[in-house]
């Protein structure tokens, strides 16, 4: 990891070195003296439930050094319940001094932003089941009613279990199956 920083040890067995620590040595070298960071959110849900935040790390001349974005919806994680806010801000500052080079070892994404992405890569793994009678049933029967003459009845209800909705339940790939039969 360049410039040497304490680092911990995330999933997969990367070192990383946390934004504090980042923070900490941004702060304290000689050749960052008189440099600052700026921290705003871009955007924002009327009830916060969700942020965009920029920060900007400038040198001592007011010109742009690097910059980083951060993007954090409240009901992300049971940590952003509370403080999305704040961890938005995190994030945004880390990236940007990890673009600026500092405690990156060509990986800029936050402690956060790796944990929240392996969290959601298991939810998103798991199969989902769609359910057609609640998910669209009319525009089902129409589909059917369309493709049925050029489309099996398998084609038809692979069409419909594509990775949007997951796998139909058998009740529902019954209830195709009789669309299909005209009954």
């Amino acid at each position: 990891m360049t410039n040497q920083l304490k680092t911990i040890k995330v999933q997969g067995g990367k070192e990383y070195a946390e934004v504090h620590t980042r923070v900490n040595y941004f702060r304290s070298q000689e050749k960052y003296k008189n440099w600052s960071e700026d921290c705003n959110i871009i955007q924002c849900a009327d009830d916060m439930s969700w942020v965009l935040m920029k920060a900007t790390i400038l040198y001592p001349d007011g010109r742009i050094a690097s910059v980083g974005h951060a993007f954090e919806k409240q009901d992300a994680s049971r940590i952003n319940q509370r403080n999305h806010v704040e961890n938005c801000e995190t994030s945004a500052v880390g990236r940007a001094l990890g673009l600026l080079g500092i405690g990156s070892d060509g990986s800029i994404a936050t402690y956060e932003e790796v944990a929240n992405a392996i969290e959601n890569d298991k939810i998103e793994s798991k199969p989902k089941e769609y359910i057609l009678d609640t998910d669209n049933w009319e525009k089902a029967l129409k589909y059917i009613a369309v493709k049925k003459d050029a489309m099996t009845l398998e084609q038809i209800i692979k069409t419909f279990e594509d990775q949007k909705y997951g796998t139909l339940r058998a009740k529902d790939k019954t209830a195709v199956k009789k669309a299909y039969e005209g009954k």
